[in-house]
């Protein structure tokens, strides 16, 4: 049924797209769609709303791929890059990039992409309002209003300090796209109450309880919540996120079926609050590189060699977390030794690929120790798994149009970051208690040692420690958002260390740290063992053969700038075709 749901939705969406190709930075006037013609009833709305839904199928939207390469969730490709490489990936990871960086000015262009789209919409509902259907066009409006306010708070969020162009309206002459700056504090109230009208507006769900690519009031509280948070306004976030956790209507819940998280399978489980609908077969025309392709190129980009990796610090997080050892998910029967614990935790199983992890089918053929693609030299002990389609195929060359066009949902917003962002405003309150019990109900679906006091559970372990909003605060800055929430939403690690304060402090920390890979020796599904070599990450490597990778952020920590990276700049080709950017 999901799937039918996904197929439905983009049929829908591709209905409109050939329609929609508004290269609008390039034209005079890019709304000649005669609109007092075209928009006549809810239909073309609503074929508009697809139009304005398929910009996020713009890699450069959420800039995945970069934002792990920008913060420290990622690093480019095998092998150390060195400083003189020129690789872009290289120059986010160095912080060498410029204002006339390449997938800088894509980002932009595609958010205000989908802004114009949103306007259309907008624009045209404005026209039909007291003519059509009250209640559908409120919820086309406030789809549209969404979408316009959460692309403004990408834009918001990354470029400029905040100062971006407003865009209100449909252009209709050069003047009006040669639009100046706004104040930060006036880009914040514009989306926010676009959000805002979205959260009152927008249905709880759709129809029959299932969930598609449209956005829902859950989504909209999400987004307003996260700004509140961002902006360090608890109070208005606390009731947003309480809202999105506790109201039935919504029907979130965390997933506890481990086969239903970063999967296919999982595609719109009970946990997803807004994904991104992708499809590997439809508009076959349309090729990898094409931001307006239904594919998506996430796999390719977090397993090959041109991609983004699990740095070895996080890497040693996910393998090193404290199993509760009264769980019984985490052993397996093994035939010599019988009751045996897992090689590595449930979380890690389920976000990266170890080579450690032998309890785990992996590309359905052998484990994951069999089917890790490193590199002579080693780098390769650790992939992100949830862009991937591990679950169901053997290989990514075996999808319909090969590895670069993956049909796998991406997820941009989840239950378990609400979880998280509301226990950060408790500890921000002082209320300690429950913060710890909002995060461990995520420990305790990945079967991890919880925290704090046991206060005399027999059914689960705790780690016994007293936390302050210090302790606290800290692990979930360095332990559970970036274990949890990994390579995923908008540009959620940067943003969170830079409010945070701490992007340079976290840059110099990780500089000097060692770690070191060695040999390890596994057991294969024929019963058979191989050797990988220079595939185990260890602190301690005792008397073994290892090689050290001791150098990841150091240049990265000298060259980090607040000033210069912290927000990114606006374009060059925006200052240069806009004459009222100064």
């Amino acid at each position: 049924m999901k799937r039918n749901i996904k197929y439905l939705f983009l049929v829908l969406l591709i209905g409109i797209m050939p329609s929609c190709k508004e290269e609008f930075l390039e034209e005079t006037n890019p709304n000649e769609t005669a609109t007092d013609n075209y928009w006549s009833d809810l239909n073309d709305t609503n074929a508009g709303l697809n139009a304005a839904y398929s910009s996020l199928l713009n890699h450069f939207v959420l800039s995945i791929t970069e934002e792990a390469w920008k913060s420290d969730m990622g690093w480019p490709g095998y092998g150390r890059p060195t400083p003189t490489a020129t690789a872009e990936g290289v120059s986010w990871y160095y912080k060498t990039y410029t204002d006339g960086t390449n997938s800088i000015r894509q980002k932009w262009e595609g958010c205000y992409l989908g802004i114009f789209r949103a306007n259309q919409v907008i624009e045209a509902l404005d026209n039909l309002e007291g003519t059509v259907n009250e209640e559908e066009w409120k919820i086309q409006m406030g789809q549209a209003r969404f979408l316009r306010g959460l692309l403004h708070f990408y834009l918001y969020s990354t470029y400029n300090k905040g100062e971006i162009i407003i865009r209100d309206f449909v252009p209709r002459s050069q003047e009006d796209f040669n639009k100046g700056l706004s104040p930060a504090a006036e880009v914040l109230t514009f989306f926010r109450a676009d959000l805002d009208f979205a959260y009152k507006n927008l249905p709880a769900k759709y129809e029959e309880n299932v969930k598609t690519g449209r956005a829902t009031a859950g989504a909209a509280a999400t987004v307003l919540g996260t700004s509140y948070l961002h902006e360090g306004e608890i109070d208005l976030a606390i009731p947003l996120f309480e809202d999105v956790i506790n109201n039935p209507e919504y029907g979130y819940k965390l997933v506890t079926d481990l086969d239903l998280l970063f999967t296919t399978a999982g595609e719109f489980n009970d946990e997803s609050i807004f994904e991104i609908v992708y499809n590997e077969e439809l508009r076959s025309d349309l090729g990898q590189w094409d931001e307006q392709s239904l594919s998506n190129r996430m796999v390719n980009n977090s397993v090959a060699s041109t991609g983004f990796f699990t740095p070895a610090w996080l890497a040693s997080k996910y393998k090193n977390e404290p199993m509760d050892p009264l769980d019984d998910r985490n052993y397996y029967i093994d035939p010599i030794a019988g009751k045996v614990q897992r090689n590595v935790p449930l979380r890690a199983s389920a976000m990266v690929a170890l080579i450690e992890d032998e309890q785990t089918l992996y590309y359905l053929t052998d484990n994951v120790s069999t089917n890790m693609k490193n590199s002579a030299t080693g780098w390769g002990f650790a992939l992100y798994k949830k862009y991937s389609n591990h679950d169901y195929l053997e290989d990514e060359n075996d999808l319909p149009r090969g590895s670069w066009n993956s049909g796998k949902n991406v997820t941009v917003n989840r239950l378990a970051d609400v979880y998280l962002m509301l226990a950060e405003c408790y500890i921000s309150k002082g209320q300690i208690a429950e913060a710890l019990a909002l995060i461990n109900d995520i420990r305790a679906r990945w079967g991890l040692i919880l925290l704090g006091p046991s206060g005399g559970s027999t059914t689960r372990t705790y780690d016994n420690v007293v936390y302050t909003e210090a302790t606290l605060m800290d692990h979930l800055m360095y332990v559970e958002k970036p274990l949890e929430m990994s390579v995923e939403g908008h540009a959620t690690r940067w943003i969170d260390l830079r409010r945070w304060g701490k992007i340079g402090e976290n840059f110099e920390k990780l500089s000097k740290e060692t770690y070191y890979l060695v040999d390890y020796t596994h057991s294969k599904m024929d019963g058979t063992t191989a050797t990988r070599f220079k595939s185990s990450l260890v602190l301690n490597p005792g008397a073994l053969a290892s090689i050290t990778v001791d150098y990841e952020y150091d240049l990265t920590a000298a060259n980090y700038n607040p000033e210069l990276h912290d927000y990114l700049p606006i374009p060059s080709s925006e200052v240069v075709s806009n004459p009222n950017i100064k």
